[in-house]
């Protein structure tokens, strides 16, 4: 069946589709999926087009809010009120200190549910799929691939979208600790219900207050692999989460994001500049633009944002210390689901039948430093490292290019190999 506006009683089904296009959608009315498809009308125009461009781009450079918040609090001293600068400095640091980023953080979900998160996801041409409805009385741990450059997969839970796809179940976005530092970024990842990315504010939401969780595994080092000419996505697998999932008996929601790697050019720059600035600064440094030299994204040919929520893994119960075994199993299984998304979706958005899957599992040469964990990501002499499928021997699998698998006979057609290594502690301590 097919709708054209918000209906509640379209998601009965489990499969469930939100689409902003009339192209390369996943499902159709007729193809006897018995998906329950609902199209956003897109209606052209002029002032829609510069609409969604002024929306966009203010949107898109949160990084740059904090030079008009300088040049607010200034030009009370420029003329000559220069009390009136320091009252307002005053009770902005004050915000600072509430630490809301390594609480419950401080949603606002009047702006994270606006209707005018709509222009910006007509502009990206987005869908969103959901294989199956969730269980409000149970939690859940959204775990979801590949990061991307910007994370514009995040616009697929705004706008009242993760409310119509699942309905009673409250979430915050694991976010890297600089997003809370700069001004004006740090704002806008609070209201759009975004928390600090480490281990004990993780267990705080789940523990505490009860929410779910969504983030993103590959974290920081996932964004050097975004490359628009390459024919393989490349994704960096952790375990970190997959605990946590153990611990708290948190369902585990495997997603994964089509055409986010080709919404930007990038310039490959020297991997010891690369090296010398994760390692210092803790900060990933890219070179990229889209649309007008912005960071606008792309709108080309193969540039069809697409979300997927796949059906959940049932964790049974919660284990305070669970076995390696225990997580490795989960492990598997949850990068087993992400690769059967990929192949299954691959080709309905866009992707070549030759084009593949590199899943990566990181790894560690030494201790990393602790607060290197808080920016989701390792550095210093920790600096995450990770070995590439070997896909003539494993072609669905996950390698650290020794050779050794760890034995999981089960699931052998998946090929997952870890050869004993420890994982880089990523969003989350592993």
């Amino acid at each position: 069946m097919g709708k054209h506006e918000d209906d509640p009683s379209s998601s009965e089904g489990d499969l469930l589709v939100y689409t902003f296009r009339s192209h390369h959608n996943a499902y159709q009315e007729e193809d006897g999926s018995g998906a329950t498809i609902i199209r956003k009308e897109i209606k052209p125009g002029v002032l829609r087009t510069i609409a969604q461009y002024f929306h966009g781009v203010i949107l898109i450079h949160y990084f740059l809010w904090f030079i008009p918040m300088f040049f607010m609090l200034y030009l009370p001293t420029y003329f000559g009120y220069w009390w009136v600068s320091w009252i307002m400095l005053t009770m902005y640091l004050r915000t600072y200190y509430t630490v809301d980023e390594l609480k419950r953080g401080r949603p606002w979900n009047w702006l994270r549910t606006h209707r005018l998160w709509k222009l910006m996801q007509n502009y990206l041409q987005l869908e969103v799929v959901r294989e199956a409805k969730l269980d409000p009385k149970r939690q859940y741990i959204f775990g979801t691939h590949p990061h991307g450059i910007i994370i514009l997969s995040r616009t697929s839970t705004y706008g009242n979208l993760f409310e119509r796809l699942f309905p009673g179940i409250e979430q915050r976005v694991l976010g890297a600790t600089p997003m809370f530092n700069l001004p004006g970024s740090r704002e806008l990842c609070l209201w759009m219900g975004a928390v600090r990315a480490d281990k004990a504010n993780a267990v705080q939401i789940l523990e505490k207050h009860k929410l779910s969780l969504l983030l993103y595994p590959g974290g920081s080092s996932e964004i050097f692999e975004t490359d628009s000419e390459s024919t393989d996505t490349v994704i960096i697998a952790r375990k970190g989460f997959i605990r946590l999932a153990l611990q708290h008996g948190c369902d585990l929601v495997p997603s994964f994001v089509f055409g986010e790697k080709h919404a930007y050019h990038k310039l490959n720059l020297p991997e010891k500049f690369k090296k010398f600035m994760m390692e210092t600064l803790r900060t990933p440094l890219i070179i990229f633009w889209g649309k007008f030299f912005t960071w606008l994204p792309l709108q080309q040919e193969k540039f069809y944002l697409s979300t997927i929520f796949g059906k959940p893994i049932r964790v049974e119960k919660a284990v305070a210390e669970p076995s390696e075994e225990e997580v490795n199993e989960l492990y598997e299984q949850f990068y087993s689901e992400i690769r059967n998304l990929y192949e299954k979706y691959k080709e309905r958005y866009g992707y070549g039948t030759t084009e593949r899957l590199v899943i990566r599992e990181a790894h560690k040469e030494e201790k990393p430093n602790k607060k290197a964990y808080q920016n989701g990501h390792a550095n210093g002499n920790g600096v995450s490292k990770s070995s590439t499928i070997s896909p003539e021997k494993q072609p669905n699998g996950i390698s650290n290019g020794n050779g050794y698998t760890n034995g999981f006979a089960s699931h052998a057609a998946n090929g997952i190999q870890n050869g004993g290594a420890k994982l880089v502690k990523c969003a989350l301590n592993d």
